[in-house]
């Protein structure tokens, strides 16, 4: 009985808390329900909601969120005592609890809806005395700037007919507000807080408003119009942050309208007038749209337009009865636009009613005007009693708090103990409930997601094997037509067992996968379809050893599932094993259960790897292009056989994988189905590519340019090949270490490399390329099946020159490598037309041009003597005859021995164009020791002979 006591004891905390949290989410939903109905102008809603997330605040005690949403009522409430309460509940909890962060926005909220409620006198002095403690703390530079841009606003509203006293102090807060901005924004574009400085584009574009309207009451007219433009530009610098401005910018227009009518510039005063009212329209403040139309209005009524004004009456005036909130300035003045149109129409009955309307509203502006200077006095006298109460009442919640604070620890720490215990496991089991929940979910999302798709490419599949069967069994298709739609086959087979793979993992997942026992001998079946691999184990020089018992004895199994597991197996065993390394297949039957082992060396598997490496889509490393569907179900197909799968692995040494099934009828009860014993063992399954397609071809010495081809997968090299074998000499590696090896030894023209390979991918190959002298010219074309942004960045980072995503079309890929052997014979050609070699203009990188330099600096030492050849240039810039030979052939359309002999020629010329000696000396000057030679080589380069050149001088 005390331990049912206990349990209750430690468990009724934990259930208040669970149920005391769902409500505090709740509440957290309300309140950004409300603030974004705000956002979207829904304001009636927005407090609606905000309503239901005070009262339910107030009854959670949440004081924090309480707070939070007295902000969002104070300026939705249209009462002001209301208002004003939602404002004093939130600045006694910040004062209480110290928070500066809520108060500074309280104050400016305060001062927000004075102004609202035309309460300027009490508005201005709340911001004044917030500008003041901005000044001290100097944290916020954003509500810094926008407290000044409300005081301005203020002083602005609270003007004069003719009066220009106000100027001085207006003018000294717009200064002060621009310097406090222009400082915020210098901050640098890489630096953390520049996204925030970007804030005080809009408080900037309001200060060169106000700075515009100064101008144009000084009557300066040009100075206006500029900063009305600067306004504008910060306007659409903020659209950045926030979504367009498009009050803002309507408010600019307005000025400029305002600005060019006055000047009588009426075309432009229209343009900008109607500017406004298009980017007005843009946005959510209807007040504001009839406030535009009004405006209009009355510019075409002084400009005797009144019909057009009386359009944009009528709208501004349906648009104000819509109005959330509207004043009764607004009212007065549009009765009174209305009036003097109806004038202008002779329309006068009209006329006297809307004149009438306009003095009712002046009487009643006139009655608030002393309402609220009586009010504004009483506010003043309730403040400073109420900071004087504040004071008062911190300094005796101190006191009380202090009290309290030995309470509290009391309290908590005799229930601290059992509260962390039963939470803990409260939550822990909690959450594992939610894990595990969750993880079947997905589980079940994943596998019917997968079987879905691989259903739905079936159909495709068979519309794509049909024709290629048809076209494979005509005689009149050529062998290398033959070829191609072999290896279509052969691919599309392949997608089609992934396919078949997905369904049947799915198929075992909802316990639809039933086997298919016969009887028959299982190990002739494994030992056939063993030596279907012996091929491709030959091809890569493995030691392949088969220790499969030839018995007689027929037994109980699946042959497809059989089948499945042991090509599965083999295949990793095949792929996974390197040249000249070996491969060891096991089976054997041994009290009615079979045994299959695969071992192979290799680098062998990681604990990590160990653990998942039956997972369903898992890899074992990045450079790994199978489908990780394989040994998942490998394992499946075993357990659903009755038995079991392990693997183990000796780093850099060997892996082995080993299973035993039951084969015996009597185990297996459930989800099987006996069929008719088929002793015929057949594997149709094409384990490797036909060895005919492709052999690797060596560096020729055609004219045509050299390509090289890196891809693993041998049918995609092939066709790669096929597109490029007429315009140029291939050379093809399986692999990155391969084929910088071929890149250095032949130095090709381009080079086209897949990324995903193994030994050394297309990056690592890239970045070796470009970083060695003797072959950091050569183009690179990448290929890759990630689609990714990232991926394209890293290939283009590493160094290459082009990225084109796997399936790719073969003219785009043609048309890519031509323009780059194409750019490359520019820069030959302009070197040929250069007088002077200028590493600069002809290098592609900078590894280049430090070539092309050393070259050149040879050359300076060497080129006038008669002796200097191909072998002594050579050793001078570290190449062998060929490399440089290739290299400057790519970067100047020369061989070696033409490149020295243009450089003489070239120093021929200058000598010819700037001295006066005779020509047979300027050839042996240069390095010719045969005059005829000399005007020969010259002849054939300039075509003209020296003296002809001379002459031309």
């Amino acid at each position: 009985m005390n331990l049912k006591y206990i349990i209750i004891i430690l468990i009724f905390p934990l259930i208040c808390i669970g149920q005391n949290q769902e409500k505090i989410d709740s509440l957290k939903a309300l309140i950004k329900t409300s603030k974004k109905l705000y956002k979207k102008g829904l304001l009636d809603s927005s407090y609606k909601y905000a309503k239901v997330s005070y009262n339910l605040a107030k009854q959670l005690n949440a004081d924090s969120l309480q707070v939070e949403i007295c902000g969002t009522l104070s300026i939705l409430e249209p009462n002001l005592t209301k208002a004003l309460a939602y404002i004093e509940e939130s600045e006694q909890f910040a004062i209480k609890n110290n928070q500066w962060k809520h108060l500074k926005n309280i104050y400016y909220t305060r001062g927000a809806l004075y102004y609202r409620k035309n309460m300027n006198g009490s508005a201005l002095e709340h911001f004044l005395r917030l500008d003041s403690l901005l000044e001290i703390k100097q944290r916020d530079k954003f509500l810094t700037a926008m407290t000044k841009v409300k005081i301005i606003e203020i002083l602005y509203e609270s003007r004069s007919v003719n009066d220009t006293s106000y100027f001085p102090q207006l003018n000294k807060n717009i200064n002060d507000g621009l310097k406090l901005v222009e400082d915020g924004l210098k901050i640098e574009k890489d630096s953390l807080d520049f996204y925030n400085a970007n804030f005080l584009n809009v408080p900037a574009a309001i200060f060169y408003e106000y700075q515009a309207y100064l101008d144009t009451e000084r009557n300066h007219p040009q100075k206006a119009i500029a900063n009305y433009q600067i306004a504008l530009t910060y306007t659409v610098h903020s659209d950045t942050i926030f979504k367009e401005n498009h009050l803002r910018k309507s408010l600019i227009y307005n000025g400029l309208a305002n600005l060019y009518n006055k000047n009588n510039q009426l075309d432009s005063a229209l343009y900008y007038f109607k500017k406004e009212l298009k980017a007005i329209n843009k946005s959510t403040d209807t007040l504001k749209m009839a406030i535009t139309h009004y405006n209009i209005a009355k510019f075409y009524n002084t400009n005797k337009k009144p019909e057009k004004a009386l359009e944009h009456l009528n709208t501004s005036q349906e648009l104000m009865d819509n109005a959330y909130f509207v004043r009764e300035e607004n009212e007065y003045d549009i009765q009174e636009i209305f009036a003097s149109v109806y004038f202008n129409l002779g329309k006068f009955d009209k006329a006297f009613e809307a004149s009438e309307k306009a003095r009712h509203h002046l009487m009643s502006i006139q009655t608030e005007f002393n309402k609220k200077n009586i009010s504004e006095l009483e506010t003043k006298y309730q403040t400073s009693k109420k900071e004087q109460e504040i004071k008062l009442l911190k300094s005796q919640n101190e006191i009380i708090e202090e009290q309290k604070k030995n309470e509290r620890y009391i309290l908590l720490g005799s229930i601290c103990i059992l509260s962390i215990i039963g939470f803990a496991l409260y939550f822990l089991f909690r959450n594992r409930q939610k894990t595990n929940t969750k993880l079947k979910e997905l589980d079940t999302l994943k596998s019917n997601f997968f079987a879905n798709i691989s259903h739905e490419f079936r159909t495709p599949l068979t519309l794509i094997n049909s024709p290629i069967d048809d076209i494979l069994t005509e005689d009149s298709i050529s062998n290398q037509k033959r070829q191609q739609f072999t290896i279509a086959k052969q691919n599309s087979e392949r997608l089609l067992k992934l396919v078949n793979q997905v369904l049947d993992l799915s198929k075992i997942d909802e316990g639809q996968l039933k086997l298919k026992l016969q009887q028959g001998n299982v190990l002739q079946l494994i030992l056939a379809l063993s030596e279907a691999f012996t091929y491709q184990a030959l091809q890569k020089n493995i030691s392949y050893i088969l220790n499969i018992n030839h018995s007689i004895e027929e037994v109980w199994f699946d042959k497809d599932a059989i089948e499945k597991i042991a090509i599965n197996l083999l295949s990793n065993a095949i792929k996974y094993t390197p040249e000249n390394g070996f491969i060891t297949t096991e089976a054997y039957i041994e009290k009615n259960r079979l045994f299959l082992k695969v071992k192979n060396s290799g680098r062998g598997l990681t604990a990590f790897e160990l653990d998942n490496i039956f997972g369903r889509f898992y890899q074992t490393n990045e450079q790994n292009q199978g489908s990780g569907i394989g040994l998942a179900l490998v394992k499946e197909l075993v357990e659903l056989h009755k038995g079991k799968i392990e693997v183990h692995s000796i780093p850099n040494k060997e892996t082995l994988f080993s299973l035993s099934l039951s084969v015996d009828e009597n185990n297996f009860k459930n989800n099987t189905i006996l069929v008719k014993s088929n002793n015929e063992i057949t594997t149709e399954t094409h384990l490797h590519s036909d060895p005919k397609i492709e052999d690797d071809e060596v560096f020729t010495n055609s004219d045509l340019p050299i390509l090289l081809i890196v891809e693993d997968n041998e049918d995609l090299r092939h066709l790669i090949k096929h597109i490029f074998k007429d315009n140029y000499s291939i050379i093809t590696a399986p692999n990155g270490k391969i084929g910088v090896e071929l890149a250095l030894e032949h130095i090709p023209d381009l080079i086209i490399s897949d990324i995903m390979m193994p030994i050394k991918d297309g990056i690592a190959l890239t970045k070796d390329i470009k970083n060695d002298e003797r072959s950091s010219h050569i183009p690179i074309i990448l290929l890759t099946a990630k689609a990714e942004v990232e991926s394209q960045f890293s290939g283009i980072d590493s160094g290459a020159d082009d990225y084109i995503t796997k399936p790719f079309d073969k003219k785009l890929l043609a048309l890519k490598v031509e323009k780059l052997i194409a750019s490359r014979k520019q820069l030959q050609l302009r070197y040929s037309q250069e007088l002077v070699l200028l590493p600069k203009d002809i290098s592609i990188t900078n590894l280049d041009e430090q070539f092309l330099e050393k070259v050149q600096t040879t050359l300076d030492k060497n080129l006038i003597e008669p002796s200097f050849n191909v072998t002594e240039f050579s050793e001078a810039v570290g190449m062998s005859r060929m490399q440089l030979h290739r290299k400057l052939k790519a970067l100047t359309g020369f061989t070696a021995s033409e490149f020295i002999r243009s450089q003489r020629l070239k120093l021929a010329a200058q000598f010819l164009k700037t001295s006066d000696i005779n020509i047979s000396q300027v050839g042996y000057s240069v390095g010719f020791n045969d005059h005829s030679y000399f005007t020969k080589c010259f002849k054939d380069f300039y075509k003209c002979t020296p003296t002809e050149y001379t002459k031309r001088k």
